[in-house]
């Protein structure tokens, strides 16, 4: 919600300081001033209204940047999390197959068979729990990627917007 404010914000500051620039112009071209003092007023306007769009276009590009280095930390954050969690998955892992282990030892020599058979389900169960578990670290380690690259191509199409705008003197869309 705030983004949206921001950017309504600027796109009114940016009409703003157009509309005061026309408004300028017209006035100077109606003005009964010799043509001389005229230009000298619109040169002296326009050197004041660049260094005003200087000043918006780096307001601009510290929000990018702002923008960038958020997404970042929330990236950051994310692998974090996977971290603890993959953490917590192998403690699991190992809890378990230690605790599979356990009773397969106090097994009696009778039901070998038997423990047999139970080792191996256990082991099946444990592969499946550590590919699941891998499959997690993979998915969240894709996500964390993918929010990266998306911080990172964020913070340079603000970039180039704000280079556009500086060139070519339009309003950022």
């Amino acid at each position: 919600m705030a983004d949206n404010n921001s950017g309504k914000g600027a796109g009114f500051l940016a009409g703003l300081i157009v509309g005061g620039a026309i408004g300028a112009l017209i006035a100077l071209l109606y003005a009964p001033n010799r043509g001389e003092d005229t230009r000298d007023v619109l040169l002296q306007k326009r050197d004041e209204y660049t260094e005003k769009a200087k000043v918006k276009a780096t307001e601009l590009r510290e929000t990018a940047k702002s923008k960038a280095e958020e997404l970042s930390g929330r990236a950051s954050e994310v692998r974090d999390s996977v971290k603890a969690r993959t953490a917590e998955v192998s403690d699991t892992v190992r809890a378990k197959a230690e605790e599979v282990t356990g009773t397969v030892k106090s097994t009696a020599s009778d039901f070998t068979t038997k423990a047999t058979d139970t080792l191996s389900a256990a082991k099946d169960n444990v592969l499946n729990l550590a590919e699941s578990a891998k499959s997690l670290v993979n998915q969240q380690k894709q996500a964390v990627e993918e929010a990266v690259e998306v911080g990172k191509q964020a913070y340079h199409d603000k970039q180039d917007e704000l280079k556009s705008v500086l060139e070519n003197g339009s309003e950022p869309s």
